[in-house]
């Protein structure tokens, strides 16, 4: 089995995603090892049940990228002013939620996946809630998720990674996560999902937190779905932190993978208007 890189993930996808370090995929190295132990450095603050989440990003998530990691392939737009908590000082998550839905946005995004002796890296900046997602990205994969990454473009139709010189096409694909789809899937769990009011970043949050079998992710998440349905996956714990306009800016996936604990995490920033994604040259 090869190892597949960081589909969002991105997640973080991204980012997104746990696959990062447990599919298969042309893009990965085919000498790669499977993951063999959780990391040393997964942060002990990581809540293995509601009760227990943080109420601050991990330190190992920082809100850029991260130093050993690759630089977002494209310039941000202009930083919105940070979402404020209505009147009350509580964030309706279903109302948030709709609106977001009703206004695509783009962010930047710094996620990390970690289950291994390999690190898996997505950085960049990624349009959301629209049609399509797409989005610039870097992905990196190797011990320490050091190394210099590939850049990715997704556009509307088809994605595109940098091979030497010049890009390789390939169709449009999950790459970038439907992180509102998540939260959604968290919200239908009923009240117990409902942790509250915290702050990340400086600003007001609505924190969601539950365990989502696995098939809440086949419409959110398709390729991540079927990699993780292979290996024998059947649930995931989740937590998901939305601004009160909806959008996520900050994102913890924690599962369990043949006997390895695997997370993916990072956190969004910089909201703006979608910006446009050209093929590249």
């Amino acid at each position: 089995m090869t190892i597949r890189r960081t589909t969002a993930l991105a997640a973080a996808a991204t980012v997104l995603s746990l696959t990062a370090l447990t599919g298969c995929n042309d893009d990965a190295p085919s000498a790669a090892p499977a993951p063999a132990a959780p990391p040393a450095t997964t942060p002990a603050a990581t809540p293995t049940t509601p009760d227990a989440a943080p109420t601050s990003a991990p330190t190992s998530a920082p809100t850029s990228a991260p130093a050993s990691g690759p630089a977002a392939a494209s310039a941000s737009a202009p930083a919105s002013a940070p979402a404020e908590a209505p009147a009350g000082g509580v964030i309706d998550p279903e109302q948030a939620l709709a609106q977001a839905a009703r206004t695509p946005y783009a962010a930047s995004q710094d996620f990390r996946t970690e289950g291994g002796p390999l690190v898996a890296t997505t950085t960049g900046r990624i349009n959301l809630n629209g049609k399509v997602r797409t989005g610039r990205l870097t992905e990196s994969l190797g011990a320490g998720g050091g190394s210099a990454g590939d850049p990715v473009v997704v556009t509307e139709d088809a994605t595109y990674v940098k091979s030497g010189s010049g890009w390789r096409k390939s169709p449009l694909g999950d790459r970038i996560a439907d992180y509102h789809g998540y939260a959604k899937a968290l919200l239908a769990l009923g009240p117990a999902a409902r942790k509250g009011m915290e702050e990340q970043n400086g600003a007001p949050a609505f924190h969601l937190s539950g365990t989502l079998d696995l098939e809440k992710m086949r419409a959110v998440d398709a390729e991540h779905y079927l990699n993780l349905k292979r290996m024998g996956v059947t649930s995931f714990q989740l937590d998901q932190w939305i601004d009160a306009q909806g959008r996520t800016v900050r994102f913890d996936q924690r599962v369990e993978i043949r006997g390895t604990a695997t997370r993916t995490y990072g956190t969004f920033r910089d909201f703006g208007p979608v910006e446009p994604v050209p093929a590249p040259n």
